[in-house]
């Protein structure tokens, strides 16, 4: 079963994933598909969650996480972290 905090966080997460690819990318996403690789139940600061996302894009290809480039995702983790730990009250 899905804890209620992941469900947020991937609410929450979606469509920033969405407008980062839009203003960035000339080929725009439609829809993405959030699941999570690794989610923590107790955490320490060094072990924030990390997602896997799909994005299907308007052109009707997908572009995975493995397939952005490194800028995408480093700016994806690290506002995946900050929403945690705001929804964690750890900010």
């Amino acid at each position: 079963m899905i804890d209620l905090t992941e469900k947020q966080l991937a609410k929450a997460i979606r469509p920033m994933l969405i407008r980062g690819w839009n203003a960035n990318n000339e080929e725009k996403c439609y829809d993405v598909n959030i699941s999570f690789a690794y989610f923590p139940k107790e955490y320490d600061g060094g072990n924030p969650p990390k997602i896997r996302y799909k994005l299907w894009l308007s052109s009707g290809r997908f572009q995975d996480r493995l397939s952005c480039d490194k800028p995408f995702v480093e700016m994806i983790d690290c506002i995946t972290t900050s929403l945690y730990e705001r929804m964690m009250g750890l900010d």
